[in-house]
């Protein structure tokens, strides 16, 4: 029995996360499209596993794996091979560690791998082609464990009277509690600092409940009845809540975990109860061909895209990218698909005939043929991953600087302990003239220019982090002021990992702010967003509150000269000299200004 409606939300979830891939800034939170589509797979493989138990009183396993095999595998094998063909021929960036990821998303395994190596959806500087698998990897990993999970409450449903009731009871209880375990554990782990972003949006657990929504729901409607559910009304007011959930929430916001997630989840399920509650519904043919070819887009898009845009950026690289994305999906799911599973062709329109193969007399060839595609596969990717740097250029450039940044803090440490032990021999003598001590606070685009700018102002001090968010900035300032290492003037360079709504975090740390300092804040430029950048917005916002601050407009400097960025990510303007030297102009004014103000609580 298919149920109605299903198709649509199907495609409705393909399409928030295709165009959260496409357009980032404008559906920041299009990725709440992969958890309607888990609720989706749980009610889905539950409500089928379900109806065998009660037709059979047992699970045949083979069959079970062996249907979902020949729906993933095929359209994965081909992505990958084709992938693997033409990474070679773009940025060397995508290279490295290649073949890490390609067995990562082969085994079904990417989000495990992203954890393991303290991945970010968003702070990457560049995304693994393969790194949409993460998802699937999820899905796997579900259809693997829980098919002997419902055959284990059967079985111990099957030893008393009533069978039926008793495995529906003990099925609704452990989905609830095992839903309500994923979104407290999801909870939990987002308080807890220490704890990556990463790692609570990749992690299994914390994607159970998702799964565990769609199970319950599967044996909820066997269990109960219920009235018919006026479709039309109820599906266009959830889907515009999800929407409007799609363009407010984002990857960095704790909202998104605390109750953006779980909201998705419930309401895909009460999508799924209402789709369920009208069997007549007559459902549109182009959204049931959509859906049959919703998995494919999935798997295709990402990697085209990925390829598409690092050799055209613009709008025109992206039509290229669905034209090819299109051609591949009909490719997959009308020829290859088939092949694979020794079907006849799938026409294109339902008024053609499907075109017959003669499998017995092809069969070697075309096994041949998928062999050499799985050892074309394996072989370039390790020898592609084998000639790459160890690191991205990024990566490498990173290093270095952090490597500079601790000799650089050790000579602060030693200067300091000095300067202490002088004071205590009665040796120390202050000089007539007062130098004032500056501490610049970034993350990884000081990384770049940090050695240039010390060189050029004296007595600077900076302490700059890969991925550090604006979070970070008040603790930072509070435990270097603690050890007296912090300058009589701080400057603040952070927010290109700050979270959508920084005002939280800027008040926070103007209110922490140390009596007797200066602060100045940089403007932050991301070209990859619209601008002006948020963090840059409530920088200038709060400045005009507090006479001890000072705006380094550098965002605005930066949108006049695009060139400081050309062939690079867009945040970091490394290597470019001109941008180093326009940085240092700013900086300088900038703290000749500070210079004239009062510090806090003067």
């Amino acid at each position: 029995m298919k149920i109605k409606g299903l198709d649509f939300l199907r495609v409705y979830a393909i399409i928030l996360v295709i165009c959260y891939h496409y357009f980032p800034s404008s559906m920041s939170g299009g990725f709440l499209g992969v958890n309607i589509l888990f609720v989706i797979s749980g009610f889905l493989i539950s409500y089928h596993l379900i109806n065998e138990l009660f037709e059979n009183g047992k699970i045949d396993y083979k069959k079970f794996y062996r249907k979902r095999f020949l729906r993933i595998f095929p359209a994965l094998l081909l992505m990958i091979f084709l992938s693997t063909l033409f990474i070679a021929s773009i940025d060397n960036d995508y290279s490295v560690r290649f073949f890490d990821q390609f067995l990562a998303a082969f085994t079904f395994n990417y989000n495990i791998f992203e954890i393991l190596r303290g991945g970010s959806y968003e702070g990457q500087f560049i995304r693994g082609i393969f790194m949409h698998t993460w998802s699937l990897a999820i899905e796997i990993h579900f259809y693997i464990i829980w098919p002997w999970i419902i055959g284990y409450m059967y079985k111990k449903s099957s030893k008393k009277r009533a069978i039926k009731r008793r495995f529906s009871d003990l099925f609704l209880q452990s989905t609830f509690y095992l839903a309500i375990f994923s979104f407290v554990l999801m909870v939990i782990l987002t308080i807890i600092k220490k704890v990556d972003t990463g790692f609570v949006y990749f992690f299994d657990l914390t994607r159970m409940g998702s799964f565990m929504v769609g199970s319950f729901l599967a044996s909820f409607v066997k269990r109960f009845s219920f009235r018919k559910i006026p479709y039309n009304k109820a599906t266009i007011i959830g889907i515009i809540l999800i929407f409007i959930m799609a363009l407010a929430m984002s990857y960095d916001s704790k909202i998104t975990y605390f109750i953006g997630f779980l909201l998705t989840d419930l309401i895909s399920g009460f999508l799924i109860l209402v789709a369920y509650a009208n069997p007549n519904l007559n459902e549109d043919k182009i959204i049931s061909r959509l859906a049959d070819y919703s998995y494919s887009f999935y798997i295709f898009h990402w990697p085209v895209w990925t390829i598409a845009k690092n050799v055209d950026p613009t709008s025109k690289g992206l039509i290229i990218a669905i034209i090819i994305t299109c051609l591949l999906v009909l490719f997959n799911h009308h020829i290859f698909e088939p092949i694979f599973k020794e079907k006849d062709l799938i026409a294109l329109s339902s008024k053609r005939t499907a075109q017959k193969i003669n499998y017995p007399r092809y069969a070697y060839l075309i096994q041949v043929g998928i062999l050499l595609m799985l050892i074309t596969s394996f072989s370039l990717s390790y020898a592609i991953s084998n000639n790459a740097d160890d690191m991205m250029s990024l990566e490498k450039q990173i290093l270095k600087e952090s490597v500079n940044q601790d000799i650089e803090k050790i000579n602060l440490d030693k200067k300091n302990l000095d300067n202490f032990v002088d004071k205590k021999n009665n040796k120390f003598i202050k000089d007539a003239k007062k130098d004032t001590s500056i501490t610049l606070i970034g993350d990884s685009v000081m990384l770049g220019p940090r050695q240039y700018l010390a060189d050029n102002i004296s007595n600077l001090y900076i302490n700059a982090e890969g991925n550090r968010p604006l979070d970070d900035g008040a603790n930072i300032i509070s435990e270097m002021n603690s050890t007296g290492n912090l300058g009589d003037i701080v400057i603040l360079a952070l927010g290109t990992n700050a979270e959508k709504d920084p005002t939280k975090s800027l008040n926070k740390l103007v209110k922490d702010f140390p009596d007797g300092k200066k602060l100045i804040l940089v403007t932050c430029y991301d070209n990859r967003y619209p601008q002006p950048h948020p963090v840059s917005t409530a920088m200038k916002k709060i400045s005009k509150k507090y006479d001890f601050i000072t705006i380094m407009n550098w965002e605005d400097y930066a949108i006049k000269h695009p060139d400081f960025y050309k062939a690079t990510d867009g945040v970091h303007f490394y290597g470019h000299t001109k941008a180093y030297k326009a940085y240092l102009k700013l900086l300088d004014e900038s703290i000749d200004k500070s210079l004239l103000t009062k510090a806090k609580g003067e």
